[in-house]
């Protein structure tokens, strides 16, 4: 519909039929990119390399945390999870720290992202300190960069938002691909009577989808080399533990956090 995502926060829909539309709508209007998306990550991985990705603040931890050491992810994923980023040790110091200019290009020191790379960068809203700072150091450092974060808060922040990076850049204007999650300024899909502000926050259920998208098309995409795609079994399976010793003996150096 043309005025999606302008249409949200609502009244009058149940949460499923709203979720099953904005995957609808993501599917419909980024299958491109999610697939090009794809196609980048299996580069990396058939020229044997790292793939990292990052999440820049609060819950955009999730899914580079789903992307991580997860049964039936790919295993050459170097995540970036900086837990003083994180709501696990406070949720507003986590909104502190994700508007701190610089401590991403820390972050990727530690990690030595470096020319050639590839970094997922992940934020539903693409505009605070670590995201740009993600995508500015990717440009600086030749890496190659994927940005996944809502077209709706970049357009409708404000220059002057206490949010944004000194720079005022949006992410969808600083990576190689950005892929759009049309989380709606607010993140919250849902009005209820009764309550004077909105519920339901969105950007977990399009970015947990977009994660397993791009995971698919990169799979396929190795495959259709003629090579076999490196994926983590659940290590509950009976075989499992067996079957990842052969990734944890390859990959165990090379990935900061195994």
């Amino acid at each position: 519909m043309s005025d999606f995502p302008s249409n949200y926060p609502t009244s009058g829909k149940e949460f499923l039929d709203i979720c099953k539309e904005f995957l609808d709508e993501i599917e419909r209007r980024e299958a491109g990119n999610l697939e090009a998306a794809g196609r980048m990550i299996a580069e990396k991985v058939l020229a044997d390399e790292i793939v990292y990705v990052v999440g820049c603040g609060g819950h955009s931890w999730v899914p580079p945390m789903d992307m991580f050491c997860r049964a039936g992810g790919l295993v050459p994923i170097s995540a970036l999870m900086d837990v003083s980023t994180s709501t696990l040790t406070g949720g507003f110091k986590s909104v502190l720290t994700e508007r701190v200019p610089g401590y991403m290009t820390a972050l990727f020191d530690y990690h030595r992202i470096a020319d050639g790379d590839l970094v997922m960068i992940f934020n539903n809203v693409g505009v605070n300190a670590l995201t740009i700072d993600a995508g500015l150091e990717c440009r600086k450092r030749g890496a190659k960069s994927i940005g996944v974060a809502g077209s709706p808060w970049q357009e409708q922040l404000s220059e002057d938002s206490p949010v944004r990076h000194p720079s005022r850049k949006n992410l969808k204007d600083i990576v190689d691909l950005f892929i759009d999650d049309y989380n709606p300024v607010g993140d919250c899909v849902m009005n209820l009577p009764g309550m004077d502000s909105s519920i339901a926050p969105i950007s977990t259920i399009t970015d947990g989808y977009i994660v397993r998208r791009i995971e698919i098309e990169a799979i396929k995409a190795i495959l259709a080399a003629g090579e076999k795609a490196p994926v983590w079994v659940s290590a509950n399976n009976p075989d499992g533990d067996a079957r990842n010793e052969e990734y944890l003996k390859k990959y165990f150096y090379r990935v900061k956090l195994f």
